[in-house]
């Protein structure tokens, strides 16, 4: 099989297009899926941008220094692009959260949402970078008021303040049922 790193849509892709990131080397010949990993809850690094959000919210200097810390792994035979500034934190994003779906054109077709808009956007671009496959990315845009309000992958390319309920999940019938003071969250009756 021929794996192709680009997705040409939401509803036409198939298991050749993807792009496929490995979070920890594969060693050669070994298989990918059975590598016995401990997979980390917490890293160091979530530690320190955490206090560099803190900090960067707070308008306190600092969180540059620290996302710098961050980066300096990925670039240790060059410290200057591991540098971040406190200033370059807080610009928007670099990202284009458009729709791509070329095949069919469905969903709005092609999109081009630009990140200039959302605040501390470079931040979220360190924090997409950073843990990307590790399962932060929904509570990060919800935390960075953005995950209802770009069209990508989810939802269908259809943003609107209308799915501002998806930041929390419904209540599991069962749950209701067994406590009568509970009530729905709203937008899943």
């Amino acid at each position: 099989m021929i794996v192709v790193n680009f997705i040409p849509g939401i509803d036409s892709s198939e298991e050749i297009h993807s792009f496929r990131p490995m979070k920890y080397e594969v060693p050669m010949g070994s298989d990918p899926i059975n590598m016995s990993n401990d997979s980390p809850i917490v890293r160091y690094a979530d530690i320190l941008m955490m206090k560099a959000e803190c900090l960067m919210r707070l308008g306190r200097s600092g969180a540059g220094a620290l996302v710098t810390e961050v980066r300096m792994r990925s670039f240790p035979n060059d410290p200057s692009k591991a540098t971040v500034t406190d200033a370059q934190l807080l610009e928007g994003s670099s990202y284009d959260y458009g729709l791509r779906d070329i095949t069919t054109g469905q969903y709005g077709g092609i999109t081009h949402e630009g990140g200039a808009d959302i605040q501390y956007g470079r931040f979220l671009d360190e924090l997409g970078w950073e843990f990307c496959g590790e399962g932060h990315r929904r509570q990060d845009m919800i935390r960075f008021g953005i995950y209802n309000r770009k069209s990508y992958l989810s939802f269908k390319g259809h943003p609107s303040g209308d799915w501002d309920y998806r930041n929390v999940g419904p209540i599991p019938l069962n749950v209701l049922n067994t406590n009568p003071n509970l009530q729905q969250n709203p937008g899943y009756n």
